[in-house]
C-alpha cells in the first residue's frame, strides 16, 4: 500500500482538521489535509441519509479524485428522539432552521431548537452520531470500511449563555460527562476529549488497522459500494 502511516482528511473545517491530527498522532499515524498536500478536489455530492453512510460516500468519491493516499472522510449528524415528525429536523438542521426562522444562523438556531425542548417538557433526549469512513486504491479497485461513534445528550430550553461559534447547539445541549450533565459549550479540553474525541479515536483506529491489515475486500463485494457507484 502507498502512503502507509499517512492519511488525507476530506474537511476544510479547521476545527476538525486539527483534532483529527491531534488523534491520528496519538495513534502513530501523520493526518494531512488538502492545504497540506496542495489539493483542490471537488466537494462530493451528499446523496445517503446516515453519518456513517455519508462519511462512506464521502471517502469514495475523494478516494476517485486522489490515489496516493487513504482518503478519511466524517460526518455528523443529530438526532432527535422522542419528537414528532414536523419537528424532526431529520438530520437538515440549517433547513429546518430557515423553515421556522426565515434564514439560518447560529442565534436562529439556538432558538429554533430550544422552542423544540420546550414543547417537550423543557429537554429532548438526542444523539450525536460521528460516521467515519475510509478508502483507498489496491489492486486497481477502491477498498473502503465505515464505522460510527456516538454520544448521547440532552437538548434543553435555557441556554447557558456560551455559544460555540459554528455549533448552535453548544448552548442548549448537555452531554454526560463523569456521571455529571454539563452543557457541550462549558466542558474543559480534556472533558470535551471524553465526551467526544476518544470514541471517535476509537473508530479512526479500528478502520486505519483493517487498512493496514489489507484484508478488506473490494467495494462490489464487502461494503455495498456498488450502490454508490
Amino acid at each position: 500500500m502507498m502512503g502507509k502511516k499517512k492519511v488525507l482528511i476530506a474537511t476544510t473545517n479547521a476545527g476538525k482538521i486539527a483534532a483529527t491530527k491531534l488523534v491520528l498522532g496519538k495513534l502513530g499515524w501523520e493526518a494531512l489535509s488538502f492545504a497540506d498536500l496542495g489539493l483542490d478536489l471537488a466537494e462530493p455530492e451528499e446523496t445517503k441519509l446516515t453519518a456513517e453512510e455519508i462519511a462512506l460516500e464521502k471517502a469514495v468519491r475523494y478516494a476517485e479524485q486522489y490515489r496516493d493516499l487513504p482518503v478519511l472522510a466524517r460526518d455528523d449528524t443529530v438526532r432527535l428522539l422522542g419528537v414528532d415528525e414536523e419537528d424532526d429536523p431529520k438530520n437538515h438542521n440549517k433547513e429546518f432552521v430557515a423553515r421556522r426562522a426565515g434564514e439560518y444562523s447560529d442565534e436562529n438556531g439556538e432558538k429554533v431548537f430550544a422552542e423544540v425542548a420546550r414543547k417537550y417538557g423543557r429537554e429532548v433526549d438526542f444523539v450525536f452520531d460521528w460516521g467515519y469512513g475510509l478508502a483507498w486504491w489496491e489492486g486497481g479497485k477502491i477498498k473502503a470500511v465505515s464505522g460510527l461513534a456516538r454520544t448521547d445528550g440532552k437538548l434543553v430550553d435555557v441556554p447557558c449563555g456560551k455559544m460555540i461559534e459554528g455549533f448552535c447547539f453548544s448552548a442548549i445541549c448537555k452531554v454526560e460527562v463523569d456521571g455529571v450533565w454539563r452543557y457541550d459549550s462549558e466542558l474543559s479540553e480534556a472533558e470535551n476529549w471524553r465526551a467526544y474525541w476518544d470514541k471517535q479515536g476509537e473508530v479512526m483506529g479500528r478502520l486505519l488497522a483493517e487498512y493496514e491489515g489489507s484484508e478488506v475486500a473490494g467495494i462490489d463485494d464487502k461494503t455495498n459500494l456498488e450502490e454508490i457507484k
